[in-house]
């Protein structure tokens, strides 16, 4: 069946289906509603995950071979084929019209893709796979509707706005959704949840300190630690809330979670990079701080980014910008503190 992206939530709550094909160039949107649908197969059970990243190399036998190969403990399973340009070429298209017209059981397969042209959606391939489950294809967001969905955005947050200053926010984004969702997730952090008033926003999306914040997790990730001490003091010396430090460098340190999370579960580092969409000009940085970390150690610092949020909002004791610090240099590889 076909459905729209807003009635993904709904779907998923009725009951899943084994198979989902989400389709389109708007990589937010995409990514949102395959993370909506892992979440709700990990529910559900299905807490074994295969992902496989297509390429001209990719070699479409083992599809097959991993629907037919049972876990060792019975396990539900969720497989992942992330397909870049939405061409499979005559070898993946076979393989995944006969996957879906011989689905193995207890498992879901999950298609994530680019955008699908007309012909596409009126192929055998294509076709199978509607009829075997849902075929999800995302638009991108008119202008005009815009404002509508940022109100949205804020609603889920627990934050809104009036209407001058949410096109103050749109206007800044420019139609870029996930700096739209980065901006407000900024917003909740600086203010809490509530009404923003007009000053707030226009405020918090000035870019005054916005690149310095970003240098800031740069340095982190890069391994230089006397660089990411020389910013937090600078920093802190100006004024800039340390809610904002955070915040940058969660959102990096979110990003080596994923790719982690992924290379364990089989997918080499560049494939793991291009599905979190890290920019080339920024995948030797990356590249270094994965080196550098784990799995486990990303974990463990997303949980001092919740514990430290905490402290700042008071709800804790401690000393934000020493702990802030602290963490930074702990991703830089140079913590000052010996590890517990």
């Amino acid at each position: 069946m076909k459905i729209p992206f807003q009635q993904l939530n709904a779907n998923l709550d009725k009951q899943l289906l084994p198979v989902y094909f989400v389709s389109g160039d708007e990589p937010f949107q995409v990514d949102e509603a395959c993370r909506l649908i892992r979440a709700a197969a990990q529910q559900q059970g299905f807490s074994e995950r295969q992902i496989f990243h297509v390429d001209q190399k990719f070699d479409w036998s083992s599809l097959a071979a991993e629907g037919m190969n049972l876990s060792l403990f019975s396990e539900k399973k969720l497989i992942e084929v992330r397909i870049p340009t939405a061409k499979p070429g005559r070898e993946g298209t076979k393989a995944l019209q006969e996957y879906s017209e011989s689905l193995p059981e207890d498992t879901i397969l999950l298609i994530s893709a680019g955008k699908l042209d007309s012909s596409q959606t009126k192929s055998k391939w294509v076709k199978s796979l509607e009829q075997a489950g849902v075929l999800l294809q995302i638009w991108p967001i008119e202008i005009g509707r815009l404002p509508q969905w940022i109100q949205q955005r804020l609603s889920l947050r627990g934050l809104s706005a009036p209407a001058d200053a949410i096109k103050i926010l749109a206007d800044r984004i420019e139609g870029n959704m996930l700096a739209a969702d980065q901006e407000i997730e900024k917003l909740l952090l600086l203010y809490g949840e509530g009404t923003l008033s007009t000053e707030q926003i226009q405020s918090a999306v000035s870019d005054s300190a916005r690149y310095d914040i970003f240098s800031f997790a740069d340095a982190s990730l890069s391994g230089d630690p006397e660089r990411v001490a020389k910013l937090v003091f600078g920093l802190k010396a100006e004024g800039v809330e340390a809610v904002l430090m955070l915040w940058a460098l969660q959102r990096e340190i979110r990003t080596l979670y994923r790719i982690q999370e992924d290379m364990s579960q089989g997918s080499n580092l560049n494939s793991a990079m291009a599905a979190q969409r890290v920019w080339d000009k920024r995948k030797p940085l990356i590249s270094r701080a994965i080196q550098r970390g784990s799995l486990a150690k990303s974990r463990k610092w997303l949980q001092q980014c919740q514990q430290l949020d905490r402290i700042i909002k008071g709800q804790r004791a401690g000393k934000a910008w020493d702990e802030l610090l602290e963490l930074a240099l702990q991703v830089a590889g140079q913590p000052l503190l010996a590890p517990a």
